[in-house]
């Protein structure tokens, strides 16, 4: 399989379950390896990688996930997820007692602190109220970055992407246009 990812390009990603898509972004962040070849990596690259599955530690606040995961300075990864809506009052709340909402808010500040120019976003939308998917869905658009969306969401996809990258049967092709 072979494609490139260039600056600027919101592409989600499809395909049936099982098809891989999710090993795909483990192969990127080097997770998992490769069975043969080899990836091609820019030497500016930077990497953010919002998973399916929440990793907090436990009692763990907002504010305590960002301080871990951030490369850049808390207030200016808080800053950039402004449009996002979440007040100073929840990130000093335990991660575990927010709403699903709230939480995957805090994901994607805490991606937007990993400072990338490629975003993998791995089914961002389960679990999410309409509310957060419009925000979700806003902040995709007007990312000025590159990203991987993984979504099952038709709608999300044509919304937020221009390209199609299609995972199935061992092979990746990618299409222009959502």
């Amino acid at each position: 399989a072979t494609f490139s990812i260039n600056s600027g390009e919101h592409v989600g990603v499809i395909g049936p379950n099982g098809a891989g898509k999710s090993t795909l972004f483990k192969i990127l962040i080097e997770e998992e390896d490769l069975d043969d070849g080899e990836v091609i990596r820019s030497q500016a690259l930077r990497l953010g990688y919002l998973s399916q599955h929440d990793n907090w530690a436990p009692g763990e606040t907002g504010d305590d996930y960002l301080e871990r995961v951030c490369r850049i300075p808390v207030w200016q990864a808080k800053a950039s997820g402004r449009d996002l809506q979440i007040s100073d009052e929840i990130y000093s709340k335990p991660i575990m007692s927010l709403s699903g909402g709230y939480r995957m808010r805090i994901k994607l500040v805490g991606l937007l602190g990993m400072d990338p120019n490629l975003m993998l976003l791995d089914e961002p939308t389960n679990y999410l109220d309409l509310e957060t998917t419009l925000l979700l869905e806003r902040f995709l658009q007007n990312y000025e970055g590159a990203f991987l969306l993984i979504s099952h969401d038709r709608e999300v996809l044509r919304r937020t992407t221009d390209h199609i990258l299609e995972v199935e049967s061992g092979e990746i092709t990618k299409y222009s246009g959502h």
